[in-house]
């Protein structure tokens, strides 16, 4: 900037920007073409219009702000059909905001939507309009998921040794289990994909969780569910028990998710299932195993016996399990063929198989 050079501040609204804009100055009128993109704020050089010192006139520095706060993103989830047919879906803006947004006919995975003055509103600063704040946008992006997950399950003879010998575990397995729990147990109506993507957009994960406590019928039990930016794990479930003269009193439980995993519903429902299923087996199959385990140092892993690391994956295999029998599986493959990442102590081929054979024997329990 020159000593010949004048100052001018000027607000313009975003359907102001890539238009033509008149303004005043030193009592004459000029058309100014306001820039397509403004962030906050971009200064523009008028030529001939500063001050005038002999054969030398200086420019006009135009600063030219946009009213309009910042722009909030969002994902919303919706199953396939939903997206080619067109549908409305609540979603929750902030912690006490939703709205329902109108999804078009043809719409298609990644699409987003904007929707103006549902953004943030704009902090005051001196010279920019009080009463008339422009909110920023809402740019909702969309991600559509399969309706129906087909599992893999082919041939027993293209299975591994290792493989055919977990599936005779498997059948084996879940009788044990309907035995001990009773087998009306697990008549229950499964939790469908369109209901954890729905709790996800109108509560976040945390109504995904309420809804799990209640499918398992967990409800009256005292269970924290926690995040963590550092866990190694994608879930810890971690028991403690008071006593009373020796005599266990009440347990208490802490469920905890990586925080990297809490942008997708499925794989949310996947972890969840998993660390409640622990619980259900606390209370309703432990023989001392699991408290056994809770008490060797996972953080060294390395000094575990062998006969304690086979109890431990003989335990969370039947945790794993367990999630297939409450119809919560399905979250498992859809997390596998979303990020490619089996969130279990299964392989993804006997994980496939498993959906199979659980619910063949659905009309047994």
């Amino acid at each position: 900037m020159s000593e010949l050079d004048l100052e001018l501040s000027i607000w313009v609204e975003e359907e102001e920007l890539g238009k033509g804009k008149v303004i005043e100055h030193e009592g004459e009128r000029y058309e100014v073409k306001i820039p397509k993109e403004i962030h906050e704020v971009v200064t523009v050089r008028l030529s001939g219009l500063g001050k005038t010192e002999g054969n030398r006139t200086g420019s006009l520095l135009l600063h030219v702000r946009l009213n309009k706060g910042a722009d909030i993103r969002k994902s919303l989830w919706l199953s396939e059909t939903s997206a080619r047919n067109g549908t409305d879906k609540v979603l929750r803006i902030d912690k006490e905001k939703k709205i329902r947004i109108l999804i078009p006919e043809k719409s298609r995975d990644g699409l987003v939507l904007r929707l103006r003055g549902l953004g943030q509103k704009p902090a005051f600063r001196w010279g920019r309009p009080f009463l008339h704040r422009k909110r920023g946008n809402l740019l909702v992006k969309l991600c559509v998921y399969p309706d129906d997950i087909t599992p893999a399950y082919g041939s027993f003879e293209n299975l591994s040794t290792d493989e055919m010998a977990l599936e005779g575990w498997v059948y084996r397995k879940i009788d044990e289990i309907s035995y001990k729990m009773g087998e009306s147990s697990f008549v229950l109506n499964p939790i469908r994909a369109d209901t954890v993507a729905d709790l996800f957009n109108e509560y976040g994960w945390r109504g995904i969780f309420d809804a799990l406590v209640g499918h398992l019928k967990l409800t009256h039990l005292r269970i924290t569910l926690k995040t963590s930016d550092s866990s190694a794990l994608p879930g810890e479930c971690q028991k403690t028990t008071t006593f009373r003269n020796l005599t266990p009193e009440a347990s208490s439980y802490v469920v905890t998710i990586n925080s990297k995993f809490l942008d997708n519903p499925f794989s949310i429902a996947a972890i969840m299932a998993h660390e409640l299923c622990h619980v259900v087996y606390y209370e309703r199959l432990d023989d001392g195993l699991q408290s056994v385990l809770s008490s060797l140092p996972s953080e060294k892993p390395s000094v575990w016996s062998p006969k304690a690391e086979k109890d431990l994956r003989e335990l969370e295999r039947t945790v794993d399990l367990l999630v297939f029998m409450f119809k919560l599986g399905e979250f498992q493959l859809r997390t596998s063929r979303d990020r490619r990442l089996t969130l279990g102590y299964f392989n993804q081929v006997v994980f496939e198989r498993i959906q199979v054979i659980v619910s063949r024997k659905r009309s047994s329990f």
